[in-house]
């Protein structure tokens, strides 16, 4: 059984707290680092060695985020 490491990140992107546990396929990987999510973290990472297999959230999504942000302070800067 391959071990998966499970990253919780705070808003910044600092770790706060790591897991590393043998899981029996990626799929249980995931489940179980929703059910152990640690209170106030923003993210999550699931590892198998050095193979990202699974994030939340995307991070495309955390960039479109991020530059919907910037927009509005510059818009709001300009104006």
């Amino acid at each position: 059984m391959p071990n998966y490491e499970i990253r919780y990140l705070d808003f910044e992107g600092a770790c706060v707290g790591t897991l590393t546990t043998p899981c029996a396929s990626e799929k249980d990987a995931k489940i179980l680092a929703h059910a152990m999510r640690l209170p106030g973290t923003k993210r999550m990472e699931v590892w198998r060695g050095a193979e990202l297999i699974y994030e939340r959230p995307q991070r495309q999504r955390v960039l479109a985020a991020d530059a919907a942000r910037i927009r509005a302070a510059l818009y709001s800067a300009g104006a």
